[in-house]
């Protein structure tokens, strides 16, 4: 079965999903971190996965549009209940950035 397939369907443990941030394909990335926003999964391991992703905010790390693979995972950290003060990656953005994240924060349907 295909990763996105699994995930949409909710077939996936917790370890898998954490295993599917290690991922180099940014649509499974996609998929694997809005649903992880999506059911809440607050676990050390996927925090300190998220907050690996975060710094991925590079031209090569293009998610969508103007949205990086960091911009969806400060979102998704954002959205199990991380504060912003906590998300170090976060602290480096300008405003201009951090109003990217804050969009696509409410852009994303959890």
């Amino acid at each position: 079965m295909n990763i996105v397939k699994k995930i949409e369907e909710e077939k996936c443990s917790i370890d898998e999903l954490k295993n599917f941030l290690d991922d180099k394909n940014p649509i499974v990335l996609y998929h694997t971190m809005t649903y992880i926003g999506k059911k809440g999964y607050n676990t050390v391991d996927i925090k300190a996965k998220l907050n690996q992703l975060s710094s991925k905010r590079q031209t090569e790390d293009k998610l969508l549009g103007i949205y990086k693979i960091g911009d969806l995972a400060m979102a998704t950290l954002k959205k199990i209940g991380v504060q912003e003060p906590e998300i170090s990656e976060y602290q480096n953005l300008d405003d201009f950035d951090k109003e990217t994240v804050k969009r696509l924060f409410e852009e994303i349907d959890w």
